[in-house]
């Protein structure tokens, strides 16, 4: 083969990987989805440093400059990452894809009937807005494996409009995660059986989609707040709060301490849980990190209902 041919070859093969989107997504849990439908074919970048606040997050330069190259930009919506809006607005060329948005998904309003805390010394309210600045519907949807396999279909018919040479395989792909994603429901309903109907208290109000697939008695939420020194009154208030509301399990979440629920804890029959990351903050990044954040909270939740 002679290299003129050689290089005509290598020319007419190159159309499938030169026009593979250049693909950056907000947060872990949709880097993940996005991976599962590029498959092989390319690696979606992260803008959320591992162990990061998807809350609240501050771009570097080379994170900003990857999104102004980028040809697709894939976040939630301002509801769960507002500190995305500057960004988008600030794009150009870019399509954006806004998975809040899309027709399908099962929205409901956040569900927890009570924040505990709301008597604390600091302004609770205040703390709980400025750390969600939430909208109308709670915004964690991937919690339902419906929605996630919801938006697999939307990112893949988006990636398919962008890339047409390859848009069999990202439809295949995200076929075959949603398919996965039913069989990680089925998952789900065993591991977190032995919960259903203990009540449970959470760090913030982010469960209310799996509450509401795998039938979880949530009660309501606590703040840690500036609560290193709480105050004896406090305390006492707090803990006949969450007895009388028949909770049984406190759950810390990762970035945030855990002394306050530690406190409240103490002294009775309380079982505090393990530090639960519904955002997936701390895991390794990468198409499996959604299914095994979903495993982990799962097998959190339902070691301390069963005491373990």
């Amino acid at each position: 083969m002679t290299r003129l041919t050689l290089a005509a070859l290598l020319l007419s093969s190159s159309p499938l990987w030169a026009q593979v989107p250049r693909v950056v997504a907000d947060v872990p849990i949709n880097h993940s989805l996005t991976a599962l439908v590029m498959g092989d074919l390319g690696t979606p970048e992260l803008l959320l440093d591992r162990g990061g606040d998807a809350h609240h997050a501050q771009l570097r330069p080379s994170q900003a400059r990857a999104v102004a190259g980028a040809d697709l930009v894939i976040w939630t919506g301002p509801a769960l990452s507002p500190w995305m809006q500057d960004v988008i607005a600030g794009l150009s060329n870019a399509r954006v894809l806004e998975l809040a948005e899309f027709e399908g998904l099962i929205r409901q309003p956040f569900g927890a009937a009570r924040e505990f805390g709301e008597h604390e010394e600091h302004d609770h309210n205040e703390h709980h807005d400025h750390e969600h600045e939430h909208g109308e519907f709670d915004p964690h949807l991937w919690m339902s494996t419906a929605n996630a396999a919801r938006w697999v279909e939307e990112i893949a018919e988006t990636l398919a409009t962008l890339d047409p040479a390859n848009a069999d395989t990202y439809r295949r792909n995200a076929q075959r995660s949603a398919e996965s994603f039913a069989v990680l429901h089925s998952e789900l309903t065993r591991s977190l059986a032995p919960a259903q109907g203990v009540g449970l208290v959470f760090h913030h109000d982010a469960f209310g989609y799996l509450a509401r697939d795998f039938g979880l008695n949530v009660l309501g939420t606590i703040a840690d707040g500036n609560a290193a020194d709480p105050g004896a009154a406090r305390i006492a208030t707090l803990r006949a709060d969450l007895v009388a509301a028949g909770a049984a399990c406190i759950f810390p979440e990762v970035n945030h301490s855990d002394a306050f629920a530690r406190i409240v804890a103490e002294g009775t029959d309380l079982r505090l849980g393990a530090p639960l990351d519904p955002e997936g903050v701390t895991g390794v990044p990468g198409p499996q990190l959604y299914a095994e954040t979903m495993r982990a909270l799962a097998q959190g939740i339902a070691d301390c209902a069963q005491g373990d």
